[in-house]
């Protein structure tokens, strides 16, 4: 089975899984940005990974799967910097399900995780917080707070132990 791990990252999350489901999969993992030129037809089985920005799948990543991404066995993770499991993450999920889907793949593996949010993401929340505290989409609580204190630390040792093990084992 010719397998290849295909992800964008932001802060390096993704890229951290990508890279652990690559050695379980004994295949490459390879970045979106790098990925042009590859040519999907080989490959028996594709695994995708992206981050969660403003609830979606990067725009551009989800322009690829959508456009290139047809009728192929499938497996993708996501990291998010809400906590897993939450409503959002479960949101996440059912999302990139509709995605690959859509296109006619059959979805193999999935896999979720809480990663690092961003600095400069969490200064501009920040911001937001300050200038609309009203808005329970950006208040500053102590829950949003110490979630985001919390995101910090994955994906951890247990998250990358679970990503290899939820595709650990694919048979095409």
């Amino acid at each position: 089975m010719k397998s290849i791990v295909i992800y964008t990252s932001k802060s390096g999350n993704t890229k951290k899984i990508a890279e652990a489901i690559a050695g379980e999969l004994s295949c490459e993992a390879i970045n979106f940005a790098n990925a042009s030129e590859i040519n999907l037809s080989e490959f028996d089985f594709i695994a995708l990974g992206y981050y969660i920005d403003q609830g979606s799948p990067e725009k551009e990543f989800k322009k690829f799967i959508s456009q290139s991404v047809k009728n192929k066995k499938v497996g993708f993770f996501i990291t998010l910097g809400a906590d897993v499991p939450s409503a959002h993450a479960t949101q996440a999920i059912d999302q990139g399900k509709e995605l690959f889907m859509q296109n006619g793949n059959k979805i193999l593996r999935t896999f979720i995780c809480q990663g690092a949010i961003a600095p400069e993401v969490i200064e501009q929340l920040k911001k937001l917080g300050k200038a609309m505290p009203d808005d329970p989409r950006f208040a500053l609580t102590p829950e949003r707070l110490e979630r985001w204190e919390r995101a910090k630390t994955h994906p951890d040792e247990a998250d990358v132990k679970a990503a290899k093990e939820a595709f650990r084992g694919v048979k095409i």
